[in-house]
């Protein structure tokens, strides 16, 4: 077994967020709709309905980013338990 990753995670090599994302029709759909959602209010709204919307958004991202980090740490400390008892757990093998 190699500790590969273990060493570029410790030197700064390993980035999770160089990933490629794939874009479904449906995300690109929904990027599209929201998109022309966004120009239809910037037409009507003023000045400070703008900024309220913006804020809005970003606060709902912000919110989003929590939620994405929360589900992450749960998987992870759900794969981890696993992989420790598949590796320790020796009174159950057949």
């Amino acid at each position: 077994m190699t500790d590969k990753t273990i060493k570029d995670l410790f030197y700064g090599n390993l980035s999770l967020f160089d990933r490629p994302m794939r874009k479904s029709d449906d995300y690109n759909k929904s990027l599209s709709e929201a998109s022309e959602a966004r120009e239809a209010l910037d037409a009507v709204l003023n000045d400070e309905q703008k900024r309220l919307l913006n804020v809005y958004v970003d606060k709902c991202g912000t919110t989003a980013c929590h939620l994405e980090y929360s589900a992450f740490l749960v998987g992870f400390k759900t794969g981890t338990r696993l992989l420790a008892e598949a590796l320790f757990d020796r009174g159950n093998e057949m």
